[in-house]
């Protein structure tokens, strides 16, 4: 279907551009709100990103899905948008320490939060992580994206997305662990 209405909007149907804004608007800011991290950009990036895609659509090639394509526009949208801004962008992931992680009764405390407090922890801990990290977790398991998919749109080799997502991973169990134990304290 997707491909049909590429196809008419090349040839001059500009309307059916409208399926692709209410299709992939909700997860294009959601990605450019994790990278750049305030409502106001991220909205202007994913304006950006749609007038990119679509006087870029007679580029598209159909080797990969228009989702992916699309959503590589938004985060290197909302990368030149950092940099225009003059933000430090730069990437902590490394300085990540190796240790072994001692998640102690994170699982159990979690699950006995309601979905409304899970979501407010996630958010609280992806605000914790760099853009980067963000990013992946965002598109791995928000948007469901493969790990074929998530180095595509990000340029980042398959092996260095895994061991990015392992690293990720790691660094929300720390902060959520350390955010439930001091949220349990205040409760006591």
């Amino acid at each position: 279907m997707e491909s049909l209405y590429i196809r008419k909007i090349i040839e001059g149907d500009v309307s059916k551009f409208s399926y692709f804004v209410e299709s992939y608007k909700n997860m294009a800011f959601s990605i450019a709100f994790r990278i750049i991290n305030n409502t106001e950009d991220a909205e202007e990036v994913v304006q950006d990103s749609f007038l990119k895609a679509f006087k870029s659509l007679s580029k598209f090639r159909k080797d990969s899905k228009f989702s992916t394509w699309f959503y590589k526009i938004v985060v290197n949208s909302s990368l030149s948008k950092i940099k225009k801004n003059r933000l430090d962008i730069s990437s902590d992931i490394d300085l990540i320490n190796e240790k072994e992680v001692i998640i102690e009764n994170v699982g159990s405390a979690y699950k006995s939060l309601t979905l409304a407090d899970q979501k407010k922890y996630i958010d609280i801990a992806l605000g914790e992580l760099n853009y980067e990290e963000r990013l992946i977790l965002s598109l791995y398991y928000l948007n469901e994206n493969s790990i074929e998919e998530v180095s595509e749109i990000t340029g980042i080799k398959k092996e260095t997305i895994k061991m990015k997502l392992l690293r990720a991973r790691k660094k929300m169990y720390i902060v959520l662990n350390e955010k439930l134990k001091s949220e349990t304290k205040n409760i006591l």
